[in-house]
Parts: C-alpha cells; structure tokens; sequence
C-alpha cells in the first residue's frame, strides 16, 4: 500500500468528528459504513479505561456495552500494560493540542494489523459546546468505532458521521465492522 494512501486514512481516523468534509457527499446515504485498511487480527480487542472522571469512565462503560451488544465486535477489559485500547479524557493541556476535535482515535499498526490504539474525549469542548450526556456517549461510540477500524460516514444518519453528536450506532456502522472483519487487512472500504 502506498504511504500516501496510509497517511490519508490516519488523518480521517486522527480527526476525530471535527475535521473537514467534503461538501458534495456528505448527507448522501451509504449502505455500509466505510472503513481503513488497518485492523486488530480478529473482531475482538481488550481495552483500559485510564480517565480519572468517574462521569468519563460511565460514558465510556456505556459506548463499549452499546457496541458489545450489537454483536459485530467484543470489547474485554484489560490490565493497563497489556491492553490493545486505551480510552481516556483529555486533560486541559490536552484539550488545547486537540484544537476542535471532540474526540481524537490514533493508532499504531504494523503492516495492516493494529498494535495499539489510542482513543480521547474532550470534556472541554463538550463543555464549552453544552453536550448532553447523550451527545457525549454518541462521541464515545464514534471513537470506538474507529478504534475497530471504521472511517467517517458521509451519513447524517451514522454513528460514524464527522460531526456527529445526536447519532448512535446504525444498522449500517453494525456492517461496517462485520464487513471490516471478514475483509482481509490490507483492504479498504470507501
């Protein structure tokens, strides 16, 4: 795969739901959610929540039983020095490098398989943006649905759109991640 094809998926991955889309697909409908070519080895990795915030730890408690739930992908907690996933919160240094980004997923690979993956949530812009709990555990969805390997949805109507706040997991991010898993890695979905 070319590097300039990689680094374009690790940018739509790293953005987050505040990035930039492109005005002529966005709200068009998609069948399945797309996704990156890079992936964990199999549909199931295990995770540690490192934020202090007890209202953080339920927000992201709450994203990984919606997602355990709908069967596509399992979520196990971890030790913290063996975990595939850290989940955290942004401190409010953090928030500042993250500019506008509500979220940010970022991912270590090698070759086409994922080693480690990071996922943060910004307290500080749900805070200055008035998100509802709703909104905030919608952001967490999102961001785990990037951590399975899943890019943005030009949908209103995903989980996985860029700017998505009012949105859960849909029948279509569900796909994506079945697709995403019985795809080999290497190969993308756009």
């Amino acid at each position: 795969m070319t590097s300039w094809y990689r680094g374009i998926i690790t940018a739509l991955v790293a953005l987050g739901l505040i990035g930039t889309g492109t005005g002529s697909v966005v709200g068009h409908a998609a069948s399945t959610t797309p996704f990156g070519p890079e992936r964990f080895t199999s549909n199931h990795a295990t995770y540690v929540i490192t934020t202090r915030s007890t209202y953080y730890r339920r927000i992201w408690e709450s994203a990984i039983s919606a997602w355990n739930k709908t069967g596509a992908f399992h979520f196990r907690a971890g030790s913290k020095s063996r975990a595939q996933i850290v989940l955290g919160t942004a401190s409010g240094s953090e928030a500042t490098t993250m500019g506008g980004d509500v979220g940010l997923t970022d991912f270590r690979a090698v070759g086409d398989y994922f080693v480690k993956v990071d996922a943060t949530l910004n307290p500080t812009l749900f805070d200055e943006y008035d998100y509802s709990r709703s909104d905030d555990l919608h952001v967490a969805e999102h961001e785990l649905g990037h951590t399975m390997g899943l890019a943005h949805n030009p949908s209103k109507n995903s989980v996985m759109y860029y700017r998505n706040r009012s949105v859960g997991i849909q029948k279509v991010d569900i796909k994506g991640v079945i697709l995403r898993y019985k795809t080999p890695a290497g190969q993308s979905l756009s």
